[in-house]
């Protein structure tokens, strides 16, 4: 199969989106499976550099900026590896 830039870019964005949603979704269902949690404790390290509880969530962890771009950055890499095996199963 020879380069397909549209397909390319399909897959680099399929796999920003999906790596995002499963950030936002399970990912965060599973690390605060109780958000009312940390309204009396404080977050560790780790939350803190992935997530912000903040006025606007009403004190609830949110996930922050660095969390959108981490997770779009790894999925785009994840659609273009994938992308790249693609290419090389087909050339054979």
């Amino acid at each position: 199969m020879k380069k397909n830039k549209g397909l390319k870019y399909f897959l680099i964005s399929f796999g920003a989106f999906g790596l995002f949603l499963l950030s936002f979704t399970i990912i965060y269902d599973l690390l605060i499976p109780d958000v009312c949690f940390y309204h009396v404790n404080e977050m560790n390290a780790f939350m803190k550099l992935f997530y912000s509880a903040g006025g606007a969530d009403n004190g609830h962890p949110g996930p922050n900026f660095l969390n959108f771009i981490l997770s779009s950055f790894i999925g785009g890499l994840v659609g273009y590896k994938f992308y790249l095996l693609i290419i090389r199963s087909n050339k054979k």
